[in-house]
């Protein structure tokens, strides 16, 4: 190590008492430098009292102690870094470090990944959940790779069924009315084939246009439905459902890249104890027993029939094939995994 000295010659540092006194303050200042953890934003826009809220406090709390601390994950709810559509965009760009989405928002960017929520698609869960875990996984790793996102793992946001301030129990009741979505084509054009008008809608925004009238429903499933106050303006909750919507967490790529291996193992190591499976199952139990609270606290649940979920499925017509073709080549292939699947997913049913 190297100075100049007065005369402006090169000459070497002392390496008396003094001189190893006075590098003390900057060696504690690289020590504490070196403790200090690795922070990242993460992106929601789940209320903080709701369970999804609570699985990704368990992640961060996850991380840090997987990590021994090197790695933190701030949790923003609320859409407090904007709303989804916006923060997919903006983690894609490498300004949010990191997030859980629905899967209507991850469509934004790789848009065929939206057919897994075709209406009415799947005989069931268990069958749905078979092709996303072993048919489509690999797909749409890929497919957010390309757009500068890391797949960390599917999440759950639940099955959607419909709430509003009366009862929307088959296609004839929708006609006319103004649907809160998340905006990307399939949902746009599902709800136009069964006559209702689309109306895009920031998840932050739901309550607040129910209330106004902008919107006269927004397909939800129970675990925003109660948490976020919408029970108290849409008292109705018809249960079909009409698809069970799946989640997904991310991370901007370059950010992954750049994480410490020991930091990327951690993440990995708390998906292990904490897999999609198990997420899945906290969301569907929590379901269930919200549909209880919401009876108990007064509002009204209508389970549909097998003639009147029949009724919606004979609406759709051509619906699906037609989404997957008109999502072009990628919609296709993707349609045809999801085709693949299902089949050998049967015994899942």
């Amino acid at each position: 190590m190297h100075k100049l000295n007065r005369a402006g010659r090169r000459g070497r540092l002392s390496s008396g008492p003094a001189s190893r006194l006075a590098l003390l303050p900057l060696a504690a200042a690289a020590a504490l430098a070196a403790a200090q953890p690795v922070e990242v934003k993460f992106a929601s826009s789940a209320p903080p009292t709701s369970p999804w809220a609570k699985q990704i406090d368990r992640t961060a709390a996850g991380v840090l102690e997987e990590s021994k601390g090197a790695l933190k994950i701030t949790p923003f709810y609320n859409s407090q870094l904007g709303s989804e559509n916006d923060a997919i965009a903006q983690i894609s760009r490498g300004r949010i470090e990191m997030g859980s989405f629905t899967l209507s928002a991850i469509a934004l960017q790789v848009p065929e990944v939206a057919l897994l929520q075709l209406p009415l698609y799947f005989a069931s869960t268990a069958q749905r959940d078979c092709v996303l875990d072993n048919h489509v996984a690999k797909y749409t790793h890929n497919a957010l790779d390309r757009k500068n996102l890391k797949f960390i793992g599917w999440g759950e946001v639940g099955p959607v069924h419909l709430p509003g301030k009366k009862a929307y129990v088959t296609p004839a009741d929708v006609r006319g009315i103004k649907v809160g979505v998340v905006t990307n084509k399939q949902n746009n054009e599902f709800w136009k084939a069964m006559g209702a008008n689309p109306v895009p809608t920031a998840v932050a925004e739901v309550g607040s246009s129910m209330q106004t009238g902008l919107i006269d429903t927004y397909p939800t499933p129970y675990a925003f439905y109660l948490p976020s106050g919408l029970n108290k303006i849409a008292p109705f909750m018809v249960k079909l459902p009409l698809w069970d919507a799946a989640g997904v967490t991310v991370m901007n790529k370059g950010v992954w890249d750049k994480l410490p291996p020991d930091s990327r193992a951690a993440i990995e190591r708390d998906r292990v104890k904490h897999p999609s499976a198990l997420l899945r199952g906290e969301i569907r139990a929590v379901d269930t027993a919200l549909t209880g609270a919401h009876k108990q606290a007064g509002g009204t649940v209508v389970e549909t029939t097998p003639e009147q979920r029949a009724e919606w499925r004979k609406a759709l017509g051509g619906f699906w094939g037609a989404m997957a073709k008109d999502l072009g080549a990628d919609g296709e292939k993707f349609f045809a995994l999801m085709e693949a699947g299902k089949k050998a997913c049967e015994a899942a049913r």
